[in-house]
This record gives C-alpha cells, sequence and structure tokens, in this order.
C-alpha cells in the first residue's frame, strides 16, 4: 500500500477526537500495511458514509444482506485509492451516479468492527472511517436497483426507529454522533 494511503490515514486519526485506544490500533494496523481487502482479506479498512437529514431529524438505514444487520452505506477501500476517493466511488456504488456529495467532508468517527460470520464473509476486522453525509430526505433519490444489491431494505428512520433496528455497537455510535447534529 502507498504512502500516501498511509499519510493520508494518519492525518485523518490525527484529526479526528475520540478514544485513544481505537487511533493508536488505527496507526497501528496502517504500520503493518496490506490495508486493503485484495492485499488482506481478513483484516483492511473502509468507509462508512452514514445520511442524515437535520431538518426532518432522520436517518438513512437498511437491512444489510451479508451481515443481516441493520447498518449505514459502506464499503471497502479498494488498493490505490485514498479514503475519501474510496467514499465516492462506494456512493455511486450505492446510491447511483446522480447522487452528489456536497463539498467539505470529513472523517467524523474511527471504529473497530470484529466481524463473526463466517459463513458469508471472510473479513474478520474493519478498520472503519466514518462520514456523515447531510442530505434531504424529500429529495434524496437512491438507486433502489443498487441499493438491492446490498439490503434486505432500506429507508428513513427517526433516531428513535433506528436505535429500535441497529443491535451493532459501532453503528449504534454512529447513530449517537449523529443525533448530537440534530440539538
Amino acid at each position: 500500500m502507498s504512502k500516501r494511503f498511509i499519510n493520508n490515514l494518519k492525518k485523518i486519526v490525527k484529526a479526528i477526537r475520540g478514544e485513544g485506544k481505537v487511533r493508536k490500533e488505527f496507526i497501528r494496523r496502517a504500520e503493518e500495511g496490506g490495508l486493503t481487502r485484495d492485499e488482506n482479506p481478513l483484516t483492511h479498512f473502509c468507509v462508512y458514509f452514514a445520511a442524515y437529514d437535520s431538518e426532518s431529524q432522520q436517518v438513512f438505514i437498511g437491512h444489510h444482506i451479508k451481515s443481516g444487520l441493520w447498518l449505514f452505506n459502506g464499503g471497502h477501500i479498494d488498493e490505490g485509492e485514498l479514503p475519501l476517493e474510496a467514499l465516492e466511488r462506494e456512493v455511486k456504488e450505492e446510491w447511483g451516479e446522480h447522487i452528489q456529495l456536497s463539498g467539505g467532508l470529513e472523517p467524523s468517527l474511527l471504529t473497530i468492527t470484529k466481524i463473526s460470520n463466517l459463513t458469508k464473509q471472510k473479513c474478520r476486522s474493519h478498520y472503519d472511517i466514518w462520514y456523515f453525509v447531510p442530505l434531504n430526505e424529500k429529495s434524496f433519490t437512491p438507486d433502489e436497483s443498487l441499493l438491492a444489491k446490498e439490503f434486505y431494505q432500506t429507508g428513513w428512520k427517526t433516531i428513535e426507529e433506528a436505535k429500535q433496528l441497529i443491535e451493532d455497537m459501532n453503528t449504534l455510535t454512529a447513530l449517537e454522533k449523529i443525533q448530537l447534529r440534530f440539538n
């Protein structure tokens, strides 16, 4: 993996406030190399893009096919990509070409997800870089056929509705951070 990715990751880790243990583990893992799924199918870096609408105070989540969990959208960082480049590619792959992200998106959260779904996924650990994406629920029109490749169902949910569906602790942490943006 390129020094470009590692240097970018170090800037991200430095800029995000949060648990020191996770930040240190991100740097340790970055220095280990083999950061993408192609390079290391067991443990690698990913991006999440958590859509929210401040006006309606809702979030866009889905029932993910592989994990069986209710999650925000996301995906693996490919070899040669920086996290923001992976975000842009994944948005097109999951929401469609016509969705344009507003400029200035910055990572907002780092999490490490342990995966134990042996029957459906080779991955064992994801090093997740979270982007919170402000959208307007009424004008957001993702490509349903693309979403159907990854999710049984998707939709806008209030924070309380989402809390009833989400079991993954990292996704709940992201939800709490988004909720702070509503206040």
